[in-house]
């Protein structure tokens, strides 16, 4: 009994600590290291299909924002715009490595930031096989062109992992717009991690 006792303690201690832990994403981005100007952008999806998306307007209203807040001006029309910005978000699915069948300990939604949480919960054998260790990975990636032309003069990708029942996708293109664009341009050619805030 001490020792089922003492092992809950354990488990415990480790979902607290992980609690604790500052989510990071991973952000690599490219350029020629000039300065570079600032002017109106239109701002468009990777896909053309999504254009007319609900889903492609929340992400381009994330993005727009933080090029807005490093001296873009996005526009509507891309006749009028100095830059145009490609963006594009992908979610993949892997299998983490395998859960233990005895006691461990389950982090729920990945990260806290909004309405995503993150729980901690422990899991006590109940027979049978657990369930698979599906992680997932979303990744916003912006290409930056001067325009005319095709011209990039500034690319980025930034990525995050949640658990399988955390958000994913769409959802999460304002929290990875602003690590993307943290310290704009940023460093070339190095993968970062950025606290999510």
């Amino acid at each position: 009994m001490r020792t089922l006792a003492a092992t809950l303690l354990l488990a415990t201690g480790l979902a607290l600590a992980a609690c604790s832990t500052t989510p990071t994403a991973n952000v690599l981005r490219f350029h020629q290291g000039q300065p570079i100007g600032r002017g109106t952008v239109y701002i468009r999806p990777a896909d053309p299909a999504m254009a007319n998306s609900l889903e492609f307007q929340t992400q381009a209203n994330a993005v727009g924002a933080e090029l807005r807040r490093n001296g873009f001006e996005p526009v509507s029309s891309p006749g009028v715009a100095q830059f145009t910005a490609v963006i594009d978000v992908r979610t993949t699915e892997r299998m983490g490595a395998p859960r233990q069948s005895n006691v461990s300990v389950g982090i729920g939604g990945g990260f806290t930031r909004g309405n995503v949480g993150m729980g901690g919960s422990v899991q006590l054998p109940v027979g049978g096989t657990p369930p698979p260790n599906v992680e997932t990975t979303t990744t916003l990636s912006v290409t930056l062109l001067q325009n005319p032309g095709t011209q990039a003069v500034w690319e980025g990708r930034a990525s995050l992992d949640t658990a399988a029942n955390g958000q994913r996708g769409t959802p999460l293109t304002p929290i990875l717009a602003q690590a993307l664009f943290q310290d704009f341009p940023g460093p070339a050619g190095r993968t970062v991690q950025v606290p999510i805030r």
